[in-house]
Formats: structure tokens, sequence, C-alpha cells
């Protein structure tokens, strides 16, 4: 509910596209198929590990690798099947990352949001990639990998950091990105994250009331003009920016 609630607004209309990992295979045949019946309007696909072994879950594997391959075929004109895998794992991320022969693709060729497991969070950069949503709990280099994944810059108007939302175990996560950047960093981490809106609009209003009181100062409350020294001039400026 919450990724496609928000789906218009972190994708910027659909401009940039997403991960979702989850904790298992089967978690991410479920989630295909919850966003395959329920967002229609989303070009959607998922990527794991191929292989089927004689484990309990080998026929759920099976079934949702061909409903997999048979979406994205349906999707893009392909005929990918369980043996030839390798090559849609590559046509994948050409796609995500809009590389040959998907460079300069038209809209209604992109993919919209990939789900993954494992694969892709390491290894894999595309500037295309805005969001990385996490239902698993991830700690250290594996966290710090999963979340570069979004850190490709694309014009700092339009992607100037990438989103991360993680869902599983929100506190844990928490504590677990400090010490991941804090040991990363060498605890240094300033400047790393993007101020939460609260913080953006906490520093918005005293700039705004430091801003008010030169007016004031100067004698033009309603702020109509610039104050007339040169002084207050670049003062302004300076909190203005």
């Amino acid at each position: 509910d919450d990724i496609l609630e928000g789906w218009n607004t972190l994708s910027q209309g659909g401009m940039f596209h997403a991960l979702l990992a989850t904790s298992s295979i089967p978690e991410a045949i479920t989630y295909y198929r919850m966003f395959r019946d329920r967002a229609s309007n989303l070009k959607v696909t998922a990527l794991f590990d191929p292989n089927i072994d004689n484990n309990g879950g080998a026929i759920f594997k099976e079934d949702g690798l061909v409903e997999v391959l048979t979406g994205y075929n349906e999707l893009f004109d392909k005929d990918y099947t369980i043996s030839s895998h390798a090559q849609f794992k590559k046509d994948v991320a050409a796609r995500l990352a809009h590389k040959r022969p998907y460079t300069g693709i038209k809209r209604e060729e992109q993919l919209d949001l990939l789900i993954v497991v494992d694969q892709m969070l390491t290894g894999f950069d595309s500037k295309w990639v805005n969001t990385l949503y996490l239902d698993k709990e991830l700690t250290y280099q594996n966290l710090i990998q999963a979340f570069s994944r979004t850190n490709r810059l694309f014009h700092l108007n339009e992607k100037p950091f990438g989103s991360i939302r993680y869902y599983r175990k929100p506190y844990t996560m928490k504590r677990n990105i400090e010490d991941a950047v804090k040991l990363y960093s060498g605890d240094r981490p300033q400047g790393l994250f993007a101020d939460h809106l609260f913080e953006n609009i906490r520093h918005m209003n005293f700039f705004y009331e430091e801003i008010r009181s030169l007016f004031d100062h100067a004698g033009i409350p309603g702020k109509e003009k610039l104050p007339e020294d040169t002084p207050s001039r670049a003062k302004f400026a300076r909190l203005f920016r």
C-alpha cells in the first residue's frame, strides 16, 4: 500500500525506477503477484536464483519463475524461459540502467519496479534507480551496499539523492543504519543523509524569521523592496540561499 500510494511522487511521475528487496524467494513471488494483480499501471518483474531443487517449496518456486518470465515476455515482447534465465537477467539489468540496447528507451518500454532477494543489491549501478524499498533486515556492509544502489545522481534538481523506505523492524534498522554509517564513515557521518521533512521545515522557519527581522530593522516590514545598505543586502542574500 505504501509503495503504491507514494509511487508517483518518488518516481517523479514514472521518470525513475525502484528496487524492492525481500527476505526470501517465496516473499518475492508473493509480492510479484500482488503488484501484478493490483497495479496494472506499473511494469514489475522479479529476479532471484532460478535453480530448482527438491525442497518442499520447489513447485511454488518453479510456478513463480514461470509467472515472472511469462509476465515479462508479455510486457516487452520477449520469449525467455527458465533455461534462458541468464539472458533474462541481463535484459532486466540493461533495461533498468537504460544501457544498450535500451539507451533512449521509451516510457512504455521501461521497467518500473524490480523485486529482488539478494541479486542486484551489490555491483549494479543505475542513475535511473531512485528508490530502494526494503522488507528485510540488513547490517553493515550489506546495508551500505544496498543503500548505494540509489546514490548515482541524475541532475541535482531532479535526483539530488536517492530515497530509502524500510518496513521490517524499523527501530532495529535505524540502529543498524547508524552502526553501519559510523563504521564506514570513520565515525564522521555528517552530510550523508538528506534532512527529513521536520528538520527541513524547522530550518526554513528559522531562516525566514532571520529574514523577517532583517527587513523589520530596515524599516521595510512588507519586504516589498531590498534594504538600501549593502551589508543588509548581503546578509539577505546569504540567508535566502
